[in-house]
């Protein structure tokens, strides 16, 4: 700040012809208070309203030459010198103005108080600005707050990392910052800074200092000047990590048996251990450090490593006339080779020859038993589509497995979908034979149609049968399994034609002559008490012996209810690759549920409740609310109440709860089906009939579907 920057340059110039009139008349014209007597340009001296006012006390007349008032000695200031220089020349002299020379002595301009104010004052506005521009740009972040410890300023640093405006300014710190409640009031209790203390703010940490902020020595608030350190501390815990880690490794490494040594990327030697130092006969760890592997130890290659990226794994090396046995892998860091490791085993390798004969002979045992393993697992295999956990169902397995082996006939008893056509197909598998697999439901065939469907026909054996007759699957099973499903449903007369074909294993088509060997496994199956069908004189007694040499009894899925969880896998993988739905499972309430429910349909029914919950099932996985409302009341409840159009009763027996649990299905169906039968009846997979007679048996209205409609 320079006096020629603030001085006043328009300057009022007499001469020593001047008279008193014309100086006061520049005085009010120009409103000045001085004006400077010169002679080409040379300073003489100045006028002052003063000064002229104590000539015409001395009787001085207005046509009087300025000399008579002029005042000599007068203080001047080179135009170049500082401003403070000014202002204390002024303030020593005690002189309101100064006159202004340049560096030839000529007069350039004035200086006054009010000159020297305003270029202090500009300065100081500078300074303020340059200071508020530095805090804003200060990478801490600076807080003020007043006596009352009210925020009054936040930098930009602040601002940026608390997301804050000028909204919170005024406001209690302590409803922003109360972490620096504490060190704020001690720094404005004692006057004194409190510096570099460590606090955690809401997920950061901040070293900070506290200032007093004075003016004129006296405490007006305080400066809180702080850092984010969350970065660092993040960065320095990963640094207190990695020189742990580094300390393992050295410590690993120098453990290890075997010779060690490390390389950067362009095969620098990084870390080597003792046995690797004793193997080349080297006693310091700096003589390698830093060094190429190359140079130290030439009979390790790097390029496989480092250049082609590839691993070597147990080759033959010598080194120093010792054999040793090289193990090296790259090291890779975000996809790039950053070094290589390197493993040299070299002492006692006589202990690990014997050692790797060991694991020899070991792994030939691994083979062989793995090799009776998998035989024991391809007779399992015949089984595979059967899905079980239980132990049970393992053992009948088993015994299905043993009886394949022989062509004795099997009869297959249990409930309906229990899965007796899996166990029939897997004994036919299990059997190796090379014929087909066919399957024969007696219960579907009209029993008219039974014998020719059995043993064929020949041509024009009655009206409509086909030009050249047609075969039976008897003839069509040769070398094979027939297996008959639902026998307990075949008539009595066909009956006696069966017995003559598994005694005689000989037949003759509908219509025909001619004897035909049959040479075919039958295995039969039916889900009713078919002994009791013996006695009531329904079924023969002796076809019953006949079919029955091996018999197997599937159990129910209440008897195996630990099967439940692998069955719902099964059939959801199914249902999301026929669905293309992506369901992974079925939370454990829901298979609580399952398992306490009674399954009359058994494995059947529990494909389609599965079936439609995928379909229904908004999340990928199936929940009890998925699942019937039927089931739901079923497992929930101990006693039920079933609700007719006559009256209430309670069920208290075993066959109760079975009616009960399959009306609730039913109704559950048709609701789903909007009471659509067609639709209800395929979603239980039953006929339109059956479903009728269940609706008729179970008196079943609209009204217990939708609510009462006269509403």
């Amino acid at each position: 700040m320079y006096v020629n920057q603030f001085m006043t340059r328009d300057v009022t110039m007499l001469s020593t012809n001047s008279t008193i009139q014309d100086a006061l008349q520049f005085f009010l014209d120009k409103r000045i208070d001085i004006a400077c007597v010169t002679d080409s340009l040379q300073l003489i001296g100045i006028v002052t309203k003063y000064s002229i006012y104590r000539a015409l006390l001395n009787k001085y007349s207005l046509d009087s030459t300025v000399t008579t008032s002029m005042i000599k000695n007068v203080i001047t200031i080179n135009e170049s010198a500082s401003l403070y220089l000014a202002r204390d020349i002024m303030i020593d002299a005690k002189i309101s103005h100064a006159v202004i020379l340049n560096d030839n002595k000529e007069v350039t301009g004035i200086m006054s108080k009010s000159n020297i104010i305003e270029g202090i004052t500009s300065e100081v506005n500078i300074v303020v600005d340059r200071l508020h521009l530095l805090l804003e740009n200060l990478q801490d972040a600076v807080i003020l707050v007043d006596l009352d410890l009210n925020l009054t300023l936040l930098n930009n640093a602040a601002r940026a990392i608390f997301h804050f405006d000028s909204k919170n300014l005024h406001q209690p710190i302590k409803d922003i910052f109360p972490q620096f409640i504490k060190p704020l009031q001690k720094t404005l209790v004692n006057d004194d800074i409190i510096e570099a203390k460590r606090i955690n703010l809401i997920k950061k940490t901040v070293i900070a200092s506290f200032i007093p902020v004075k003016k004129l020595q006296i405490t007006e608030g305080a400066m809180v000047v702080f850092r984010d350190v969350t970065a660092y501390e993040s960065i320095a815990n990963e640094l207190e990590t990695t020189k742990r880690l580094k300390e393992t490794l050295n410590s690993a490494i120098e453990l290890a048996y075997d010779g060690v040594v490390i390389t950067n990327k362009t095969g620098n030697i990084t870390m080597a251990n003792n046995g690797f130092l004793e193997l080349y006969q080297l006693n310091k760890i700096d003589e390698v450090m830093h060094q190429p592997i190359s140079t130290i130890a030439p009979e390790i290659p790097a390029n496989k490593s480092l250049i082609l990226f590839e691993s070597i794994k147990a080759e033959m090396i010598e080194i120093n006339e010792q054999t040793c046995i090289l193990t090296q892998t790259p090291i890779f860091q975000d996809g790039e080779v950053i070094g290589m490791i390197s493993k040299i085993m070299f002492q006692q390798l006589d202990v690990w020859k014997g050692l790797f004969h060991r694991m020899s002979e070991l792994e030939n045992e691994l083979t062989y038993y793995r090799e009776e393993l998998n035989n024991y697992t391809d007779e399992q295999d015949y089984f595979d589509n059967i899905i079980s956990v239980s132990p049970k169902m393992n053992l009948l397995k088993k015994e299905a497995s043993i009886g394949a082996k022989s062509q004795a006939n099997v009869l297959i008893t249990g409930e309906s979908g229990t899965g007796k056509g899996l166990i029939a197909e897997g004994i036919h598998k299990a059997s190796e034979q090379q014929g087909k697999f066919l399957i024969v439901n007696c219960a579907a065939i009209p029993s008219e149609l039974l014998e020719s469907e059995f043993f064929g026909y020949e041509e024009g054996a009655f009206t409509g049968a086909i030009k050249g007759g047609k075969k039976g699957k008897f003839e069509l099973a040769e070398g094979g399994t027939l297996f008959l499903d639902e026998i307990g449903d075949m008539p009595l007369t066909l009956q006696v034609k069966l017995l003559r074909v598994l005694q005689d294993k000989k037949f003759e088509r509908v219509g025909g002559s001619k004897t035909i060997h049959a040479n075919v496994r039958v295995i039969t199956a039916t889900n009713k008490k078919i002994f009791q069908l013996v006695k009531d004189g329904l079924f023969r007694e002796d076809l019953y012996y006949r079919i029955n040499v091996i018999q197997i009894h599937m159990p129910a899925l209440r008897d195996r209810p630990e099967d439940i969880p692998a069955l719902c896998n099964f059939f959801i993988q199914r249902f999301n690759r026929s669905m293309n739905k992506n369901i992974t499972g079925i939370s454990d309430k829901a298979i609580k549920i399952l398992e306490a429910f009674t399954w009359p349909g058994n494995i059947r029914q529990l494909e389609n409740i599965l079936e439609r919950a995928c379909i229904y099932s908004d999340t990928n996985i199936i929940k009890e609310s998925n699942l019937p409302d039927g089931i739901i009341i079923q497992t929930h409840q101990n006693n039920f109440k079933i609700t007719t159009n006559e009256n209430k009763q309670t069920i208290t027996n075993h066959k109760d709860l079975i009616n009960e649990s399959e009306k609730m299905i039913i109704i559950d169906a048709l609701r789903s089906s909007s009471g659509n039968k067609t639709d209800t009846a395929k979603l239980l997979n039953i006929s339109r009939s059956t479903l009728y007679q269940r609706i008729k048996k179970y008196n079943i209205k609209e009204v217990s579907i939708f609510g009462d409609t006269n509403k």
